[in-house]
């Protein structure tokens, strides 16, 4: 029997075969370093990660001693954070001479979006990854500012990062760019490459793009997946965090801590509940 068919929309946050290679092609680097330092530095005792994913980052705060509230609206991606959970805790606990701390308090994932999470219950809310491209119209945008802003307590920090639209490359997004063979984590390898599917200007909002993604795996069963983000100008930013009450504080380049340039890669944001 074959394959059931994919919808390409949904492909990378419902198709079990696309999550299991997702930390493959996503594997924590600089931004996980960088936002566990944030955390450390501003003394959260409890961050909530917007937007989780299979809980990489979430379980990294855990072991240095965070407590961690993480959603997320793919229920195969929770799943996989909490499968995670589960054999992490269980190898430190087996491993008496373990560098890192044991998960204490264990993770919390929950399976649903922003709304979901307690009021003022976060010293520090995080949306990792480039998550905060993925809400494309100007009232999800708001919306989760909101439910942010509202799952925080008095004084506490948002951070978050968006691709810089006026540093884009496009030319670079093609199959000969992209293509990379890696190994799978079930044996065997498989290949992927992405190209650009679509684009629309936005002058007012920030451009729509929409990328498609080339799955090769084992056994030559290729999966096609497409993901469109929204590239948000950084006067659209500023004001949209302005109107859902956060002050500013700190907008990075990079992830070395680099003053925001129009070249600059990222545009990483963090801004402040009131007191």
């Amino acid at each position: 029997m074959s394959a059931p068919e994919v919808d390409p929309a949904f492909a990378w946050v419902s198709d079990p075969e696309l999550v299991a290679i997702y930390d493959v092609e996503n594997s924590g680097g600089w931004d996980h370093e960088f936002y566990l330092e944030l955390a450390e530095e501003l003394g959260a005792g409890h961050v909530a990660d917007i937007g989780c994913g299979t809980g990489v980052f979430g379980i990294l705060l855990a072991e240095h001693g965070i407590a961690v509230t993480g959603v997320d609206p793919s229920a195969a991606m929770i799943d996989v954070a909490r499968t995670r959970t589960e054999a992490a805790a269980a190898e430190a606990a087996a491993d008496a001479d373990a560098t890192a701390a044991p998960m204490n308090p264990t993770p919390r994932w929950i399976h649903g979006f922003a709304d979901q999470l307690p009021a003022e219950s976060a010293d520090l809310a995080v949306m990792e990854g480039h998550v905060a491209q993925y809400f494309l119209s100007r009232a999800d945008w708001e919306s989760v500012l909101g439910h942010a802003f509202r799952a925080l307590k008095p004084g506490g920090h948002l951070a978050f990062e968006a691709r810089n639209p006026s540093a884009l490359e496009l030319d670079a997004w093609d199959p000969d760019s992209t293509r990379e063979t890696q190994p799978h984590p079930d044996g065997g390898e498989f290949t992927s490459w992405m190209e650009i599917a679509k684009v629309t200007e936005d002058p007012d909002e920030g451009t729509l793009i929409t990328a498609r993604a080339h799955n090769l795996l084992p056994g030559s069963r290729e999966i096609i997946a497409e993901e469109t983000l929204r590239y948000r100008p950084l006067k659209v930013l500023r004001e949209t965090l302005s109107a859902a009450g956060f002050l500013p504080v700190q907008i990075w380049g990079d992830w070395d801590r680099e003053e925001l340039t129009e070249d600059s890669p990222e545009m990483i944001f963090l801004v402040q509940k009131p007191a």
